[in-house]
């Protein structure tokens, strides 16, 4: 409220060149130094064109002594960073609020998310739901520790003190996997017989918050910090399967410890790998059962067809098979009296894997497993992808494990399949990797992902050609 107030500065001739998104508050081509004698006013903006861009526009706006510039775009809404608004007046607003805030409670925010997450309202109010959640499923640490059976010693390179990762740690609220400080090895005893309590296991669920910038409406505090959620339109961010809301700052210090209600969870395609799997108590080694399925039966009968994986199979019966999975789960029978089409069933293994919500290889992993294919000496690309791959939670590197080791016994028949490392890492690769969100609006962040889109196959086929090293 006592931010400064937005104004604009109208031009009484509209210039000859101004956009229709822009109305009076167009100037046209006018120098910075213009600027000073039309913004005398705290709040007060204007829009001019771009004399060193051609095609491009500059928010300038006064804020206290200050004259501030700003590249400005335009794709149906007004923005100059990731918030878009319906009128350039709402822009400015939240941008003077935001600016206000900054000057007037600098160290004040600064301190805000330097609390213990332990000790976060959105920690307390969810503690009783991963207590029922845990008490489900008891043996669900066990299962994960002996899934991927690593040495404690091993663990310990990957631990990470959430309440000392700073902004350059953002990436690791998404991907790591021991990414929590109260990450613990579960002995063989119920919770209730050591002194821990529920809260400290919480971290092995291994379930990382998908957060997504949103507009709140009403009034809504950050769960981290407890402070109020200010501004006009994206807010904050707001997990899409437990409903977390956070400042975004402090969304960088959540650890992996998304409880989304069982309910609402997808049943088999498009549900997240880790949740679906530890719901249903586990799997073998936490590897889905439709993905050991698939794979039993593409290697009983497909091995020597030629295209296998490549060769698309009849998209309705992929969609039949799909559904009787999701019906019958674990009763479907994939047989050749049921399921002719070998290539069918490869489509519903690539579909599956398509469709998860957090791809199997995950962001963290991808960009370290991009670094081992610069390494031409062949133990230390081998031990440095052993690495990468430890950053994935249980379930995704088990998944993961089982399909490269089958792409590998593919392989070994490519002479009659046709099928070689580097074919099936041309099919796989877009499938076990999102580098960047497929939106209509490309951010200017995803530029870089684009471009590592195209070392995709290679990281793939590199876990194919060293997989009995890797995975030994």
């Amino acid at each position: 409220l006592q931010a400064p107030k937005p104004a604009a500065v109208l031009c009484t001739d509209r210039p000859p060149d101004c956009p229709t998104f822009y109305g009076l508050e167009y100037h046209g081509s006018i120098s910075q130094h213009k600027c000073q004698d039309y913004l005398a006013l705290d709040g007060s903006y204007l829009v001019r064109h771009s004399k060193n861009a051609v095609g491009f526009y500059t928010l300038s706006l006064r804020f206290g002594k200050d004259i501030k510039h700003y590249r400005l775009y335009y794709d149906g809404k007004h923005y100059v960073g990731e918030k878009r608004f319906d009128t350039l007046h709402d822009l400015v607003a939240d941008g003077l609020v935001t600016m206000y805030l900054e000057d007037q409670a600098g160290e004040y925010l600064k301190n805000m998310s330097a609390g213990s997450y332990i000790n976060s309202p959105h920690y307390t109010l969810t503690r009783s739901m991963r207590r029922h959640i845990y008490s489900v499923r008891p043996s669900l640490s066990r299962k994960c520790e002996q899934s991927i059976r690593l040495p404690q010693e091993e663990k310990s390179k990957f631990y990470v003190n959430t309440q000392e990762a700073g902004v350059e740690d953002a990436n690791l609220h998404v991907d790591a996997v021991y990414s929590s400080k109260f990450y613990v090895n579960i002995p063989e005893t119920s919770v209730e017989d050591t002194n821990l309590g529920v809260d400290a296991v919480d971290s092995s669920t291994q379930r990382p918050h998908r957060f997504h910038m949103h507009t709140f409406t009403g009034l809504h505090w950050c769960g981290f910090c407890g402070h109020f959620l200010w501004g006009f339109v994206s807010q904050g961010v707001k997990c899409q399967d437990c409903s977390f809301k956070a400042h975004k700052q402090c969304s960088f210090k959540v650890p992996n410890d998304c409880c989304p209600d069982l309910k609402d969870l997808q049943s088999i395609f498009g549900a997240d790998l880790t949740t679906s799997l530890n719901a249903k108590g586990g799997g073998s080694e936490f590897v889905p059962r439709v993905v050991l399925e698939c794979i039993a039966e593409v290697e009983a009968r497909g091995l020597t067809t030629e295209g296998i994986y490549r060769v698309p199979g009849s998209q309705d019966q992929i969609d039949t098979l799909r559904l009787a999975f999701e019906r019958d789960g674990e009763n479907v029978s994939l047989n050749e009296k049921n399921v002719s089409d070998v290539n069918v069933i490869a489509g519903v293994l690539k579909l599956y894997l398509r469709l998860l919500p957090i791809p199997l290889i995950t962001t963290q992993c991808f960009n370290r497993l991009i670094g081992t294919c610069k390494l031409s000496d062949r133990e230390a690309r081998v031990s440095s992808m052993q690495d990468a791959l430890l950053t994935l939670p249980t379930a995704h590197y088990a998944t993961l494990k089982a399909l490269i080791m089958h792409l590998g016994r593919v392989c070994e028949h490519s002479a009659v399949n046709k099928m070689t490392a580097t074919s099936l890492s041309t099919v796989f690769a877009p499938t076990l990797v999102q580098t960047y969100a497929s939106t209509e609006q490309l951010q200017p962040a995803d530029l870089l992902a684009l471009a590592n889109a195209a070392q995709e196959p290679r990281v793939v086929e590199g876990l194919i050609i060293f997989q009995d090293e890797v995975f030994e």
